[in-house]
């Protein structure tokens, strides 16, 4: 029960911070603000996320985590009435930045932790990060989803200040559970089946963050260039969340689904087969001139995504003694991708039009995928040969 708990703070987190990334950039788009200012909210965040992700994992232990994660928490409830107070565009860039630093100090030290706890209990750690990502990843799909309907009805301040709400719940519920995470054996538990099954295997962290990174950068693209997207094509606030909605749902289904696999993240023929799916997304994000053509686009990328975030963070916490710090790479990686894919994808769409944002951003990732799929196929005979050194099941 307490390990459910836990994994409902990223849920909940990633609400607020998609809904807030979700109504910052629908209103600078209502503003008739350029694609490029649009986009750029999501850079601007993300340059503080990056930064803050740098200093993150030296900072973070077992003892101070829970204090970390509260005052992230705490933090978080401060932006969102910051946003409602001083909701002009200077203003609502500078609060995005202290909200980008909140969230880094939530999210890193969530990860270690979560970690942690399931060695301890002896859960896998496919099936951990298999957890993680549909937590997250729903939180992402609530989070628009839900506000589209607030907006409409209430206004979007009320969005904020459900966020606030929510925000002083997760620090009360952290007070209260962060004491299990404290109680958490240093390192790792021998024995355990994420230490056994994968000990062997290659340490593939940098391909996680080269190619996982680049799906990182697309993803930022495609929630910050949607927006306009959406205005030029006059689709209604619950149709933007709606689109959202289905992207992360999509996307933290197949993740769920892929916690019950054991090596396809280090066999080619998968990881290229998810590709495919991403660019299916892509070219139809591209065409789309409806609501119903924008959520077939979501729900194809969402399979690609449920599986890059899923290989991003497996090959990061897999590893025996660096996951501390290979996740605050991770962290740093995605702030840096949401700097320059939204900025990029903004650029390519006010001058070439917005489908061109979406076809670059499919032929950058087509020749990723073939990169991707040699590099993988080159480290089979390792990957054979710990697989054999695997110890039976118990």
């Amino acid at each position: 029960m307490v390990r459910l708990a836990i994994y409902s703070f990223a849920l909940m987190m990633d609400a607020i911070l998609s809904s807030s990334l979700f109504i910052c950039m629908v209103r600078l788009a209502d503003m008739k603000a350029s694609a490029l200012t649009v986009a750029s909210f999501m850079s601007v965040w993300a340059i503080a996320y990056m930064i803050a992700s740098l200093t993150a994992g030296g900072l973070v232990t077992k003892r101070n985590a829970g204090h970390i994660l509260v005052g992230s928490c705490v933090v978080s409830a401060v932006v969102s009435i910051g946003y409602v107070l001083v909701p002009g565009t200077a203003a609502m860039y500078l609060v995005g930045i202290l909200q980008g630093c909140a969230a880094t100090f939530f999210f890193t030290p969530f990860q270690y932790f979560m970690k942690l706890l399931d060695e301890n209990q002896r859960k896998s750690i496919a099936h951990s990060i298999g957890l993680y990502t549909f937590s997250w990843s729903m939180g992402f799909a609530l989070g628009p989803f839900i506000a589209g309907f607030l907006w409409v009805r209430l206004g979007w301040q009320s969005c904020h200040l459900m966020n606030g709400l929510l925000a002083v719940f997760m620090a009360c519920g952290i007070m209260r559970l962060k004491r299990f995470a404290e109680a958490a054996p240093d390192g790792h538990v021998a024995g355990t089946p994420a230490v056994d099954r994968y000990a062997d295997m290659p340490d593939l962290a940098w391909m996680a963050w080269v190619f996982g990174g680049l799906g990182c950068a697309i993803m930022a693209l495609i929630r910050s260039v949607f927006p306009s997207s959406a205005v030029a094509f006059d689709l209604s606030k619950p149709d933007q969340g709606t689109t959202f909605l289905i992207l992360s749902v999509t996307q933290a289904l197949v993740g769920l689904g892929l916690g019950r696999g054991r090596l396809w993240m280090y066999r080619p023929v998968p990881v290229a087969l998810f590709g495919l799916w991403g660019l299916a997304g892509l070219g139809l994000f591209a065409t789309a001139d409806a609501a119903i053509s924008f959520y077939l686009a979501a729900a194809c990328f969402g399979v690609y995504s449920g599986a890059f975030y899923f290989y991003f963070v497996f090959h990061s916490l897999v590893h025996p003694t660096r996951a501390a710090r290979y996740v605050s790479v991770n962290e740093a990686i995605v702030g840096l991708t949401s700097i320059g894919g939204p900025f990029i994808g903004g650029a390519i769409g006010d001058r070439f039009g917005l489908p061109a944002s979406y076809l670059t951003a499919m032929v950058v990732l087509a020749m990723a995928i073939a990169i991707q799929a040699i590099r993988h196929a080159r480290n089979m005979s390792a990957v054979r040969r710990a697989s054999v050194l695997e110890p039976p099941k118990s």
